[in-house]
């Protein structure tokens, strides 16, 4: 339940920090968008400034290698973020919506001795 804005799931076996959970999304939404705004592709320059072609291809077609497996791993990492933030999200719905049909505190009876 949320205590001050910080939302924490407690249950049979587990523990979720709901900001903690958002936060992950977040950071790995963030790594994605840094990834995909930069190419290795267009790291090796020209030719000329390694005096040798062959050894530019072999460059070239490293990054290039290099860059088609980060796509792959940033289009994983990116549902992984997504998933964390509508989890995240969701926590959030469940919390407000459970908080709204409570009439009153549910341990008060508890806390005065009854």
């Amino acid at each position: 339940m949320s205590d001050g804005g910080l939302i924490v799931v407690n249950g049979p076996g587990f523990h979720v920090d709901v900001d903690k959970v958002a936060e992950a999304g977040h950071g790995i939404s963030q790594a994605v968008n840094d990834q995909d705004n930069f190419e290795l592709r267009g790291l090796c320059g020209d030719s000329d400034l390694y005096g040798h072609q062959g050894l530019h291809d072999a460059l070239m077609d490293f990054c290039v290698r290099w860059s088609d497996g980060l796509d792959v791993l940033t289009d994983d990492a990116g549902a992984i973020g997504d998933a964390l933030t509508k989890a995240a999200d969701a926590y959030r719905g469940i919390d407000d919506a459970t908080a709204r049909t409570l009439s009153g505190d549910p341990g008060q009876g508890a806390v005065d001795g009854g």
